[in-house]
């Protein structure tokens, strides 16, 4: 197929954001291009895997909670999108959404944070607040201070990125716009009419430069080398860091020999979040050949500097970090009651992910300055996402594409996310 070296917009980076903001502007009547680098089985980037954590649960007016219930109203659109170009994809939101209750640990040290959680909490939760309390209500052996609470809702669980960014991919395409795996881009320019993006196939070395009047950035950690000439700023605001993530199966016999009552509960109880120092994430990432559940295990402010970003993906992440997760996994099956031991658990996995950080922890979805401080018309960065963005990418993507547009929306919460993400200029 030929593709056009002129387009309306092009989203550069074809993960979940860069995903879904395509999807957004090409339903919107732009003829777009998107580009990845990576081939369409990705080994890179947060994007990868097959489970994220989803889930609502906030205080009052909490934007992330917006994000994913806004993002989670976007995604069956796409699902009513799609079953109606491909007959086989009746099951979308089934496909993108696995529901289960989420478990959250929090401690009597975040009591007041307790509190504003759950004062007014539209969502169906239930809590404990002492130990005989988790005993008797979830059967969980806790610690005197922990405070469980369990957040029950529709499509609140985990998502696959894989598959939803499969499913964005074929809403682009279906919408007439383009996509480029394994190209890099390896110049940009802007003129006083638009963009010039020149890009390289990572397979045969050929180099083309393609043109558009409006640019979606969405790189991942990549974002602020990429934007070096254009937008500075970018640079210094997005932070990548290394996030260790570990995967663990239950031995095959030890799996077996676990009662009917003892695997549902292990099912019913991941994901996880235990709001400690090091905010650790627990989940069910999928079933291996023989059933048996793998559960990825990773602690969302266990960071560290990266030397060298294109060799942080294959860098085999060190023992005591493997172990750190191992520990902490076994502990966890162990407040559940579950006889499964440390030995039990089988290391299946191990590798570096990256968080794309800023030091507010707030992603950033705006319109960004140039080097004259001046906002740059037409582009619009997507970043510093820091392991929250999935849960709602679909919204992330609806307000970048929003932004480029200029369409705006009334309502309140809408606005307040856009006006959370986007940089003050």
């Amino acid at each position: 197929m030929t593709i056009p070296k002129k387009f309306d917009t092009i989203v550069i980076g074809g993960g979940l954001m860069g995903s879904s903001a395509a999807w957004h502007l090409s339903n919107a009547g732009e003829r777009l291009l998107m580009i990845e680098k990576q081939v369409d089985i990705y080994s890179q980037g947060s994007s990868f895997g097959q489970a994220r954590i989803t889930r609502s649960l906030g205080p009052k007016d909490d934007i992330f909670s917006w994000l994913h219930n806004r993002s989670v109203t976007e995604s069956m659109k796409l699902a009513a999108y799609l079953e109606g170009h491909y007959k086989n994809e009746n099951q979308v939101m089934d496909n993108i959404y696995t529901t289960s209750p989420v478990t959250y640990l929090y401690y009597r040290s975040q009591n007041e944070t307790v509190d504003a959680l759950i004062n007014g909490q539209a969502d169906t939760i239930q809590i404990s607040r002492s130990a005989d309390e988790a005993s008797n209500k979830f059967g969980l052996v806790v610690p005197d201070d922990a405070i469980v609470i369990r957040e029950y809702k529709k499509n609140s669980g985990t998502l696959n990125p894989a598959v939803l960014i499969s499913k964005l991919h074929y809403a682009v395409k279906a919408n007439g716009s383009s996509i480029l795996l394994n190209h890099q881009v390896i110049k940009k320019n802007r003129t006083n009419q638009h963009f010039e993006i020149t890009l390289k196939n990572n397979e045969n070395g050929a180099v083309h430069t393609y043109t558009a009047k409006k640019i979606v950035s969405a790189a991942g950690p990549y974002t602020g080398q990429l934007l070096q000439k254009l937008s500075p700023i970018i640079n210094k605001l997005i932070t990548p860091k290394r996030v260790c993530l570990s995967f663990f199966s239950i031995k095959k016999e030890v799996w077996n020999s676990l009662s009917k009552e003892h695997r549902s509960k292990m099912l019913n109880y991941f994901p996880m979040i235990d709001m400690n120092p090091d905010f650790v994430f627990s989940m069910i990432e999928k079933r291996d050949a023989d059933g048996v559940p793998v559960i990825k295990t990773g602690g969302h402010m266990r960071r560290y500097p990266i030397d060298n970003l294109d060799q942080v993906w294959g860098k085999e992440p060190p023992g005591d970090e493997i172990d750190w997760a191992h520990q902490t996994t076994s502990r966890y099956l162990e407040m559940l009651n579950i006889p499964v031991t440390y030995d039990d658990l089988l290391l299946t996995n191990s590798y570096s992910c990256v968080y794309s950080m800023t030091d507010s922890e707030i992603p950033i979805v705006s319109e960004v300055p140039g080097i004259n401080n001046n906002t740059i018309p037409g582009l619009v960065v997507m970043g510093g996402m820091s392991g929250i963005g999935a849960k709602g990418s679909l919204a992330y993507g609806l307000i970048a594409a929003n932004l480029l547009l200029n369409q705006p929306e009334n309502e309140p919460m809408y606005n307040k996310t856009v006006n959370a993400l986007r940089l003050k200029i």
